[in-house]
């Protein structure tokens, strides 16, 4: 993998991150921005024999995802107490970002077979597909120059950029909380099929889906070479939540929270402020400056 320094404004003066290509599409119709489904089939792995100039899956990325921009009242820029879900007010112009409403990047991550399992590295099993639906938040407030305390970040998952993180279950009921503050890298994030978690083989075919819900957000994988399916629903009584923001002392709390997608249609104008380059609401690139779940 390659490293990146810690802070590259101090080193370089500007953004020095990885690459992380797209594919981006722009529509004006109405539910574009909140409402998608894609056909998927995963990659086939060469055999475990070494050859030179042959790689695996998990050797070129450690995930691949779909993305879109979410409403949340206590992420970048803290500027604005609400948010209102799947609507085009919600954009803004670049000179007026400071007073964009809260806002969260989810992913549905999908993680290609390996010899690692989460969270020591990026996979689930030897040989098997899974994936995840994670939803970062950036608690920092940039008018006033303040972060969430040093304390809190300690005890987050991910630290300033936290992370909501649940695997897509057969039944829809996560393994394990998925918010930052209890989450448990031994429970919620150890994937196993007794625990229910949707297992995929490779060269399977998927129809992947995510739309809003009364409940937030849903992702669905429908495996239509197996007729399994699996769905994560990013709703409070899942166990999702925020992190309240406290640049203070040491408070740390979260409150149950439901995620809903930002933006109702797609374009260069509905992005998630707060990363170095424009993401928009289906976007998959992001900078390189989280330690959260594996990308």
């Amino acid at each position: 993998m390659c490293t990146e320094v810690s802070d590259y404004a101090s080193a370089f003066g500007y953004y020095s991150g990885h690459d992380e290509p797209s594919v981006l599409y722009y529509s004006n119709v109405p539910g574009s921005g909140n409402r998608m489904r894609y056909q998927l089939t995963l990659p086939r792995e060469p055999s475990p024999k070494v050859v030179n100039g042959r790689s695996w899956t998990f050797q070129l990325t450690p995930a691949m995802w779909f993305g879109m921009a979410m409403c949340d009242t206590q992420s970048y820029p803290q500027q604005v107490s609400t948010c209102t879900p799947d609507s085009n007010s919600n954009i803004t112009s670049d000179a007026n970002l400071a007073h964009h409403a809260g806002t969260a990047f989810m992913e549905l991550q999908f993680y290609p077979p390996g010899y690692v399992k989460q969270f020591n590295g990026s996979s689930c099993d030897p040989r098997a597909w899974c994936a995840a639906m994670t939803i970062d938040s950036l608690s920092e407030d940039p008018v006033n120059g303040t972060t969430l305390n040093t304390a809190c970040q300690n005890k987050v998952l991910g630290g300033v950029e936290y992370v909501n993180f649940a695997f897509l279950t057969k039944s829809g009921t996560p393994i394990g909380p998925p918010n930052p503050l209890d989450f448990n890298p031994a429970t919620s994030g150890n994937p196993t099929r007794k625990a229910g978690v949707l297992f995929m083989s490779q060269g399977d075919h998927l129809s992947v889906s995510l739309h809003d819900t009364a409940n937030g957000l849903k992702t669905v994988i429908y495996d239509q070479t197996t007729g399994q399916s699996g769905s994560m629903t990013a709703s409070a009584a899942n166990g999702f939540g925020q992190i309240n923001y406290a640049p203070a002392g040491t408070s740390c709390s979260q409150t149950p929270y439901t995620f809903h997608p930002m933006y109702s249609t797609s374009s260069p104008q509905t992005r998630v402020p707060w990363p170095r380059t424009p993401t928009t609401s289906h976007s998959t690139r992001r900078p390189g400056t989280s330690t959260t779940a594996p990308r």
